[in-house]
């Protein structure tokens, strides 16, 4: 009796694992034992006990207990990573693609929606669907802006009260939506006056009349930005007003006379 319930149960399982294979669209190699290797494991050992000492009833029992719990890890791994999914919609996200030559290469886009194909969560970004295992990279929000938000490198600029000059600073103001239209300019806690400034292919140039007043030392320029997000930067320019106390055209008589000095020890030298 314990020899046909044995045999009914291996036909079951191999029923059920012919089943489970034909179900199974794409099959990766992998090292690791899965619910349908375990499945077939436990029909072999069937398959090849002895008959006359057939498998001990608890022990079998076991084994099943075994492969239910791994077939609710798999369902729960399977769900997690399909809820883990949906929340990526409306994500910037980086996945990692082969072409047909077998050339690595990185998209970059936003998950749109989330599809279900065999089971398994595809992310459609920009119109194109990707398996779940290519993704590289989700970035949060403010991270995958503020490369195109309006922007200032670090600059230190020298303005001498003795020769007032134009001070060129340069600023980006962003791009792909987040551009700005206008910026103001902060020096001192004051605003600079829009007709001390004048904005050309990337360069915000100030007048000398917007340093006039101030005393040697250094000055952090302000910049404020009317983009989406009221992009601000105050600690990238620094102005370092300085008091020579030579104007130009004195300093370039001064350097004459110097000249003409020098020629003149020349030629006594030369004379003697």
């Amino acid at each position: 009796m314990a020899v046909s319930s044995t045999s009914d149960l291996t036909t079951a399982l191999e029923d059920l694992t012919y089943g489970t294979t034909e179900r199974k669209v794409n099959q990766r190699g992998s090292s690791e034992l899965g619910k349908d290797e375990f499945l077939k494991l436990l029909v072999t050992q069937l398959q090849n006990q002895d008959p006359l000492n057939p498998q001990d009833d608890t022990q079998f029992i076991s084994q099943l207990a075994q492969f239910s719990a791994l077939e609710q890890m798999t369902n729960m791994s399977s769900t997690m990573s399909n809820t883990s999914a949906y929340s990526l919609v409306g994500k910037e996200v980086i996945v990692q693609t082969t072409d047909s030559a077998g050339t690595y290469k990185e998209v970059r886009g936003t998950v749109d929606c989330v599809e279900m194909k065999n089971g398994k969560a595809m992310l459609v970004v920009d119109g194109n669907s990707y398996d779940l295992d290519d993704l590289v990279q989700v970035m949060d929000s403010y991270y995958a802006i503020k490369e195109y938000l309006p922007s200032v490198t670090a600059q230190t600029k020298t303005y001498d009260l003795s020769n007032p000059s134009l001070i060129d600073v340069s600023i980006d103001l962003g791009s792909k939506g987040y551009e700005a239209s206008s910026v103001a300019v902060v020096l001192n806690g004051q605003y600079i006056d829009s007709k001390y400034l004048k904005y050309d292919n990337g360069t915000v140039t100030i007048s000398p009349e917007a340093f006039s007043e101030l005393e040697p030392g250094d000055y952090y320029l302000g910049f404020y930005f009317d983009d989406p997000l009221k992009t601000t930067v105050k600690d990238k320019v620094c102005i370092k007003v300085v008091r020579s106390g030579i104007p130009n055209g004195d300093k370039d008589s001064s350097d004459a006379n110097k000249d003409t000095e020098k020629a003149e020890e020349t030629e006594k030298t030369e004379a003697e």
